[in-house]
């Protein structure tokens, strides 16, 4: 038997390796699956013991049983309560598709597609049939393919399964219209609307529209095309000769060789917020350089709705513009407007929610906020020019700019003292309702139950020691709890469903179950930023 070279070895070892670290990862999502799979059956069954010992729509209770699994398991309860929902129904009316993830032959992500997809047959005499006939033909196609795919599957087998569900569905599903915002990183946060369909591409549309208006309208030299669409029109002119025939007629040239040199000088322009050097414009001048006619460029100018390219119209990459090109923060009035078309609608629709005229989109969004938001800043930051960071209560960092804009356009400010450690010491009004209630929203920025965001502003105020039982109104015995949680410690509720909270030192909130298990939340640090 020959002796393989020390370079074959290595790469059929290589080739060895990758097959075993492709198998075993498979394997590892296959048991993850089954474990996926333990959780909904632990999910699944706490659900039926809730039904059993209680009568059939009781919030409290269910609410309280949320909250018990949001806590121990650091999720928020609103997610929890939809995991929970979830997974019932997966165990309890998919049987097929509970077997196939705990056998890991789709992965959870199928699953949940498969769930949110079924057709809703509750009540249905032919319920069972229905959803056997969907199962037998969403998870065959769901072990071959990717849970996106199967998403646009599933939709269509459910109609095809059961047509007469699909319109009440959407009748339904019209009924969830919602607006959520949740942070982002970086000083961004990610808004969501829940539209029905056509609303939705329609408001894309419209934004595409005005976002495309906005780049027509601009002076010339601020709209140009990405290198590599000149690099793209060469390089399909250079194939198209390669493959002529030598007994083909040379193709005319004219035109295209216009095009081209039309495309070359619009990145040979100087850009208006550049200055050029008046030795190099001379230099040129002197050797007789053509001198650019702007008008006869303009015509030929091509911009985001001429040019069907994804990558102009949808990149942010920085070769859409010179390298020296400012480009927008999205805060401030803008005198050379560079912006991409993904950022002209999103500083479009920003505009026009705050209502500021859809045409001023060179103005600042921040002029037009009139909804309640709470930014902390220091007095200093807020007089000097330094560049530190100010706080969206609840949120994060707040770019120093942003934050003198709506100081300047604000009705009111409260000042506030932090002690050393960035906590919340005292309001400068002592009045004890108002001041205390400053004092609350500054301190809490949000609902004090374990995980939740609700902010301050939407909060009940409630006395972690009961008033009627001796408990003081001071702000060592009082807190924000949200609509959702305030309920779960008052007296008339179940005591098997009842939580209490009692307030420690520096503001800590100890919350303790109906299990009489505990847990801790500690009010929010107020960090000023160096």
């Amino acid at each position: 038997m020959a002796t393989l070279s020390p370079e074959i070895q290595a790469l059929e070892d290589s080739l060895v390796l990758q097959g075993e670290l492709l198998d075993e990862w498979v394997d590892v999502g296959a048991r993850i699956g089954a474990l996926e799979a333990e959780r909904v059956e632990l999910l699944a069954t706490r659900l039926d013991l809730l039904a059993r010992e209680r009568l059939s729509g009781d919030e409290i209770a269910f609410r309280s049983m949320c909250a018990e699994y949001a806590a121990a398991g650091h999720v928020s309860p609103s997610t929890f309560a939809a995991h929970i929902s979830a997974a019932w129904m997966l165990a309890r009316t998919l049987p097929a598709t509970f077997e196939a993830l705990a056998s890991g032959t789709i992965s959870k992500r199928h699953a949940d597609v498969i769930v949110a997809e079924a057709p809703n047959v509750s009540g249905h005499g032919e319920a069972a049939r229905i959803r056997a006939e969907y199962e037998n033909r969403v998870v065959p196609f769901a072990e071959r393919e990717t849970a996106a795919r199967t998403r646009t599957a599933a939709r269509e087998i459910a109609t095809a399964v059961f047509p007469e569900s699909t319109a009440e569905q959407h009748r339904r599903a019209r009924g969830e219209r919602a607006v959520t915002v949740k942070p982002d990183g970086d000083g961004m946060a990610v808004l969501t609307a829940i539209l029905p369909e056509v609303l939705a591409y329609a408001i894309h549309d419209r934004l595409t529209q005005m976002g495309n208006d906005v780049i027509q309208a601009r002076p010339q030299g601020q709209r140009r095309p990405r290198r590599s669409t000149l690099e793209k029109v060469r390089a399909e002119r250079e194939n198209a000769i390669a493959r002529q025939e030598p007994s083909d007629p040379a193709p005319p040239t004219a035109l295209e060789d216009e095009f081209v040199q039309a495309l070359e000088r619009e990145f040979d322009e100087v850009p208006p917020w550049e200055t050029p050097d008046d030795d190099v414009v001379s230099a040129d001048l002197a050797e007789g350089a053509p001198v650019v006619d702007h008008e006869a460029a303009a015509t030929e100018h091509i911009d985001e709705r001429d040019v069907h390219d994804p990558d102009l119209t949808a990149s942010t990459d920085s070769g859409l513009f010179h390298e020296s090109t400012p480009m927008h923060d999205g805060f401030g009035a803008i005198e050379h407007d560079t912006r991409t078309l993904d950022q002209l609608r999103a500083d479009i629709f920003a505009d026009m929610l705050l209502t500021t005229a859809p045409t001023s989109v060179t103005e600042t969004a921040l002029e037009s906020v009139k909804a309640t938001v709470q930014v902390t800043i220091s007095a200093a930051d807020l007089a000097t020019g330094d560049d530190r960071l100010a706080e969206l209560n609840g949120h994060g960092p707040l770019a120093i700019g942003a934050a003198r804009i709506l100081a300047g356009h604000a009705t009111s400010w409260d000042r506030v003292f932090l002690d050393p450690q960035g906590m919340v010491a005292q309001t400068d009004n002592y009045v004890p309702t108002s001041g205390m209630k400053r004092f609350l929203r500054a301190r809490d920025q949000h609902c004090r139950f374990p995980g939740c965001r609700a902010p301050a502003h939407r909060c009940q105020i409630d006395h972690n020691h009961d008033h009627a039982k001796g408990g003081p109104t001071a702000v060592s015995n009082l807190a924000l709890f949200c609509t959702s949680h305030h309920p779960l410690k008052h007296p008339d509720v179940d005591d098997r469903d009842r939580w209490t909270a009692r307030q420690l030192d520096g503001g800590v909130i100890l919350w303790t179950s109906p299990l009489g298990r505990t847990y801790t939340d500690e009010p929010p640090l107020r960090v000023m930023f160096a």
